[in-house]
């Protein structure tokens, strides 16, 4: 999903004055259920959820911001976020560049944001597993089943953390997601997939909480046999819809906090004054939760994957 051109000016800011620090060879983090890491940043130690979806970034919540007194950094280091993902449609952002030390690591310069709305439930924020200066940075995951097959899936650039596939002609970005329970196509990709036959409409609504006090609809899909994702299965994917569409499927979908400004995501046709968003997939725990370990591989400018899905034959 790609970032506003607001975020991404603060980014870009500070790593104009980003200096890399030799990365160690290997680091772990277990998911119990969510990867978790200690930070310590301007001498305050915080609680960080670790996510595979974004690139190098932390992002905190207001009050951990305050309570380690970051600053912003000057002139731009204000803005305002735009996100239909976030409740309202937006938040106000600051940002810097600090350096960070993640899980007993060497400190290395991170660019960091604050909102002033909440971003995380569980944790003082999220860090990028990017952020993390190791050249293998593993997640590992008890609960999964054990063996299965590696998956190994080229990252789109060296700094990115998502993948590319092209379906039906049209490239489609795609992310990693151990939080969200369900995979999740948005409009564009949906329609792509649906197109290329990949999985068929059941008019069952479901809500997508991405964010703290954000619910947004969409509806269960049920994948074709076999249908996969840069080799990964479709499970228990669903495809983002409106909030107009999802009432008329089913009233429940009510329960949702979403409004016509919040649907750009889930519109499929160009209408006026409406933009339609590139096409996107969150690869999420129907998939994820049958993954051991989920690596970055820096070397390989990869994510390897092992997994054992059902019906997969181990190696």
């Amino acid at each position: 999903m790609d970032r506003p051109i607001s975020a991404r000016a603060v980014l870009a800011a500070a790593a104009l004055v980003l200096v890399a620090a030799a990365p160690a060879d290997r680091f772990e983090v277990a998911a119990a259920p969510q990867p978790m890491v200690r930070l310590q940043i301007k001498g305050t130690d915080l609680n960080v959820r670790v996510a595979l979806g974004f690139d190098k970034a932390l992002l905190l919540n207001l009050p951990a911001a305050t309570r380690a007194r970051l600053k912003a950094f000057p002139l731009i280091g204000k803005q305002t976020f735009k996100s239909n993902l976030m409740p309202g449609g937006s938040a106000l952002i600051r940002g810097n560049l600090y350096d960070v030390g993640i899980g007993g690591l060497p400190a290395t310069n991170v660019p960091t944001i604050w909102f002033d709305k909440a971003l995380a439930d569980d944790s003082d924020g999220v860090i990028s597993l990017l952020a993390i200066p190791a050249e293998h940075v593993v997640v590992t995951q008890a609960s999964a089943p054990r063996g299965g097959l590696v998956y190994g899936i080229s990252r789109a650039g060296r700094g990115d953390a998502a993948m590319n596939v092209e379906i039906g002609g049209e490239k489609i970005h795609v992310i990693l997601d151990v939080r969200s329970p369900e995979t999740l196509f948005n409009g564009r990709a949906a329609q792509v997939l649906e197109r290329a036959g990949m999985f068929r409409r059941t008019g069952r609504v479901g809500l997508w909480r991405p964010f703290p006090g954000s619910a947004l609809p969409f509806e269960r899909v049920t994948p074709t046999p076999g249908a996969t994702i840069l080799g990964l299965p479709l499970i228990a994917p669903a495809a983002r819809v409106t909030e107009a569409q999802a009432k008329i499927l089913d009233a429940k979908a009510r329960a949702g906090t979403s409004s016509a400004d919040q649907d750009d995501d889930a519109i499929t046709v160009t209408a006026q004054r409406k933009k339609t968003q590139p096409p996107w997939i969150l690869i999420g725990r129907d998939v994820l939760d049958f993954c051991s370990r989920i690596e970055l591989d820096r070397p390989g400018g990869r994510w390897a994957l092992t997994c054992a899905f059902p019906g997969a034959s181990s190696r």
